[in-house]
């Protein structure tokens, strides 16, 4: 399957505003990057012109005088052609209220008038990289529904792990955490705590083993996804638990964020799970004492997003793509950064795909890295059966999700 062509040039952007200043202003800091610039006057003309066309961004004014900027936002999401759009609220209004209200409605994000051409533009960027994502996102689930009908097929890769000598070394490691369990409950607390590092230790060597065969089971094709309905913060606080001793060993504290805490997640639990515990152990390695990891979880229009942020260095951006990559190592000593990542976000990158989701990585705003992985929602899961339903009747064109954007 071809990617998508997101030159600049390639970059469709819709602005709306009632006000010919403030559209010629967002032109004027647009059009020198390259994008390409559609514009109009007031919510209806916005409706009509994006139904015609499906925008990559809407830049989108909040008080219009036909309709208001959160209704034509609502109507831009609703509709099966534009969901996709990322949404941004150009707004004049201010404080957590409006925020809140903005993101209600389905904004992707919002800027507070008067724009600051730097901030815009940054923002504008990021808008982009997650549109293009979600885009291919959704081709590829698409493309694997087409195929065989089934999230978890991905195309077998070439095996390049000896699958024997990962045998031969999970057996004694499995013994050796039976022996220092044992070990530590027979010995008093002055040395428990120097068996429990140890124990700790030989489970992350223990778990990166396992990392070794799923991968190339992975990559083969060959690990069967059980796939059943997982609510996610099940599946947040089965990832938490056990690594309470490791967060204090790494002197960090971990905060979970719900923002939509009744989601419900179409995966393999255990699968998930140690996707979850691989981005949090890697957080823990990369933070700084007494650092603030946090996970978050929000309900998408195109999945559920699950999120683990910490407060280290960061990725540069040109290393962002490169963390997923087998044994994959980052050597910036000008920089002070030097980190094995291993296995464990390869595993993460291929399990993910492997359930029809997307994983990438990007710096937070406030510093340190931000893993953000989509997966696919029980919503989600259903309208594609209903979709495949109404194609087996006859009618390939039924929508079940489609809204109404005409006024």
């Amino acid at each position: 399957m071809s990617r998508i062509d997101y030159s600049p040039e390639s970059v469709d952007i819709l602005v709306v505003d009632d006000e010919q200043q403030n559209r010629m202003l967002l032109e004027e800091y647009l059009r020198p990057e390259g994008y390409t610039v559609r514009m109009a006057d007031c919510g209806e003309t916005a409706l009509k012109m994006a139904l015609e066309k499906a925008p990559d961004l809407v830049l989108l004014d909040v008080m219009m005088p036909d309709i208001n900027g959160m209704e034509v936002c609502q109507r831009l999401k609703n509709h099966e052609a534009t969901r996709l759009s990322q949404v941004m609220l150009v707004t004049a209004l201010g404080g957590s209220s409006a925020h809140v209200q903005g993101l209600d409605c389905g904004a992707d994000d919002y800027v507070v008038k008067p724009v600051r051409r730097d901030e815009f533009l940054a923002k504008v960027r990021s808008m982009l990289r997650v549109q293009r994502l979600v885009s291919e996102l959704h081709r590829t689930r698409e493309a694997l529904h087409l195929r065989n009908g089934e999230l978890e097929e991905l195309q077998a890769l070439k095996a390049t792990l000896s699958q024997s000598l990962v045998h031969d070394l999970k057996n004694p490691l499995t013994s050796m955490l039976g022996n220092l369990e044992l070990l530590s409950r027979e010995i008093d607390d002055a040395k428990k705590k120097r068996v429990n590092r140890c124990r700790n230790q030989a489970a992350r060597m223990h778990g990166m083993i396992l990392d070794l065969l799923d991968v190339a089971g992975l990559e083969e094709g060959r690990l069967k996804l059980n796939q059943e309905t997982v609510p996610a913060d099940e599946l947040i606080n089965g990832a938490l638990e056990g690594l309470e001793g490791l967060a204090e060993q790494h002197t960090v504290s971990i905060k979970v964020e719900l923002i939509s805490p009744d989601t419900e997640i179409h995966g393999d639990r255990s699968v998930l799970t140690r996707v979850l515990d691989n981005l949090l152990v890697n957080a823990m390695t990369h933070s700084p004492s007494g650092g603030v990891i946090t996970v978050t979880c929000e309900a998408r229009a195109e999945g559920v997003e699950v999120s683990v942020t910490d407060q280290g260095t960061g990725i540069p951006e040109d290393y962002q793509d490169k963390v997923f990559e087998k044994f994959a190592r980052l050597e910036l000593k000008d920089q002070g950064v030097s980190a094995n990542r291993g296995l464990g976000l390869t595993f993460s990158r291929l399990a993910v795909e492997a359930h029809g989701g997307v994983i990438w990585v990007e710096n937070a705003l406030e510093g340190g890295a931000r893993f953000r992985m989509i997966l696919p929602s029980v919503e989600e899961l259903r309208l594609y059966e209903r979709e495949d339903d109404s194609a087996g009747s006859g009618n390939r064109t039924a929508r079940t999700r489609s809204g109404t954007i005409a006024g």
